[in-house]
């Protein structure tokens, strides 16, 4: 018994498809506080409410922002079961850029596009390419990036 999907080898990933994955992660206090902290991250704007309340207007919405780590390694998660359960490895993320903040008590759902598919420098796996879109449940887009995985293929890793 497999606990990966059959679905999601490189030979089941077509340039132009869109996955939408099913889905959502409201993103707390807590996570945001705990990310943050762990990554020795220092920009206030992430915890300290106090500095926010004495000149709201200088900070978005006046209001505590989720530390992009935190929104980019959700959005990453709640692709992954249909991206990368038959990855060998997370190979590159770039052209990463937040587009609108996020606060406590925001959900985010994330979708991701084929880009490309190219064979790898090994015969068990190929490489493909997604535009990972992060984005709350009204549309509005949070989190954009391309990120390129190792992916087995159904030929080496699934019994004929």
């Amino acid at each position: 018994m497999s606990i990966t999907s059959d679905g999601s080898y490189f030979e089941d990933f077509t340039v132009g498809d869109t996955l939408v994955h099913q889905r959502g992660r409201t993103i707390t206090e807590a996570d945001n506080h705990n990310f943050t902290s762990l990554v020795m991250n220092t920009a206030e704007l992430h915890f300290n409410q106090d500095l926010i309340d004495r000149n709201p207007s200088a900070y978005v919405g006046g209001k505590l922002l989720v530390y992009g780590g935190v929104v980019l390694a959700f959005t990453v998660g709640l692709a992954s079961e249909d991206t990368s359960e038959n990855a060998i490895a997370e190979v590159e993320m770039d052209n990463g850029k937040h587009t609108n903040p996020v606060f406590h008590g925001d959900t985010i759902y994330a979708e991701s596009t084929v880009l490309e598919k190219r064979d790898a420098d090994r015969p068990d796996a190929g490489l493909v390419k997604f535009k990972l879109i992060g984005k709350k449940p009204d549309g509005t887009v949070v989190v954009e990036i391309e990120r390129t995985v190792l992916i087995k293929r159904k030929t080496h890793y699934l019994p004929a």
